[in-house]
């Protein structure tokens, strides 16, 4: 019997579903949200691969860095599946930074998904006696108890002669020799390597990411140059220029790809290829719920942010489903424009610190364009610098400014984001 599936709005325009979801895209043909419908980038991807084949049989590290919400994630999902392809083991799983860190909860987490990745790819290598002593160490990062002890034997030139160990905090007596006993099986099969993630650059605060950068520099012999691991750390370009550009042992082994935003050309690609996967009736047209130039007005509005654009397109067509005379009509930006006006600015009155709101509107009213710093929305507030820290604090965290990367200039700037920039103009 066919699954059974209820209507929903969008089928007026004969789409499933929202054709407008930010969520990053996943592996598998039945995904909802498979990575066929991933579009661009060709060029980005192909200096990441060429950063691991051009590694030979040595190992490779790379960052990917840029604004929130410019698809530095997707890019990575689709940089993985690639290697696959191409003979490299790899999954959909990632390794989170935190901002609690230590050397020994990273190493444990980095083991693990490596360990994961291996059977994921190799489902017959457990008994391998690499695996098995792998296995003793993941159980102890995850658990957080050991007390096993097992020797492994015939692994080549490195031979795990056993492991014993009782506490996460000893991950890193056994670990490293593990890790390269686990590289060597993988290097003496089929596989060309293997390809890790490690994410949540972006979710860290500075001081946790100058941490972060600090147990990476005190990892980089024990866990980051076995042959045939390769690495590739995402982030915004300010964590990713802290975590790895301030530690000189770092930025001496990794190589940084910044991601610029998606060209609009590829925005309007990226829509077309998703109105045709969500498509309900195959012998009817592809039809688009917004006009292509209210889309390339929006993509100004974001500057880039994929994410936020994606919202707006949903927060703007959704309201109007079905509203507007001739379904066969795309939607204009004088039709989304006041839906999401009005939408952020109930919103932004909805936020129960209203002092910082009338300081964003004193902002929107006489410069909703400019690139501002501390220095002059202290004098635009008449506040101190430190109020005005703790006022964009808040403001970026309720996603109505934006913080710039630095770059080389001596102080960070800010700029309204895409909501704001629709509230005023």
């Amino acid at each position: 019997m066919p699954p059974r599936v209820l209507p929903t709005p969008w089928n007026l325009y004969n789409l499933q579903a929202s054709p407008f979801f930010q969520e990053s895209l996943e592996s598998g043909d039945k995904s909802a949200r498979p990575l066929n419908l991933f579009v661009g980038r060709r060029t980005e991807l192909k200096r990441l691969l060429d950063g691991i084949h051009g590694a030979g049989e040595n190992s490779s590290r790379q960052a990917v860095a840029g604004a929130p919400g410019v698809g530095k994630t997707t890019l990575v999902k689709e940089l993985k599946a690639l290697a696959l392809e191409n003979g490299y083991l790899a999954t959909d799983e990632l390794v989170p930074i935190l901002g609690d860190d230590t050397p020994e909860r990273l190493f444990g987490r980095v083991l693990s998904v490596l360990y994961d990745t291996i059977l994921a790819n190799r489902p017959n290598s457990g008994d391998n006696p690499a695996m098995q002593a792998a296995q003793v160490l993941v159980r102890v990062a995850r658990l957080g108890t050991g007390g096993a002890s097992i020797s492994a034997f015939g692994i080549g030139a490195g031979v795990t002669k056993g492991v014993s160990i009782s506490a996460p905090k000893e991950l890193l007596l056994d670990g490293p020799r593990v890790m390269r006993d686990l590289m060597t099986m993988v290097r003496a099969s089929d596989a060309q390597g293997v390809l890790l993630h490690l994410n949540n650059l972006e979710n860290l605060s500075e001081s946790d990411a100058v941490r972060a950068g600090s147990i990476l520099r005190d990892l980089r012999d024990l866990m980051l140059l076995h042959g045939g691991l390769h690495y590739v750390f995402v982030g915004t370009t300010d964590a990713v220029s802290i975590t790895v550009g301030s530690q000189p042992q770092m930025r001496s082994i990794v190589s940084t790809l910044v991601l610029e935003p998606l060209a609009v050309s590829d925005v309007h690609l990226m829509l077309a290829a998703r109105y045709r996967h969500l498509r309900v009736e195959d012998h009817a047209p592809v039809r688009s719920p917004i006009d292509d130039e209210a889309v390339s007005t929006l993509y100004e509005f974001f500057r880039g942010d994929l994410r936020g654009l994606l919202k707006a397109l949903e927060d703007g067509v959704t309201p109007l489903l079905g509203l507007e005379e001739g379904l066969d009509r795309a939607l204009t930006i004088a039709d989304l424009r006041p839906v999401l006006q009005s939408r952020y600015a109930a919103e932004l009155d909805a936020l129960p610190e209203q002092g910082r709101v009338e300081q964003l509107a004193k902002w929107g009213a006489q410069a909703p364009g400019t690139v501002q710093t501390q220095k002059s929305l202290a004098a635009l507030w008449k506040i101190s610098q430190p109020a005005v820290s703790q006022a964009l604090g808040y403001l970026i965290r309720q996603g109505y400014v934006n913080a710039l990367p630095r770059g080389s200039a001596r102080q960070v700037q800010y700029e309204l984001s895409g909501a704001s920039r629709l509230i005023f103009g």
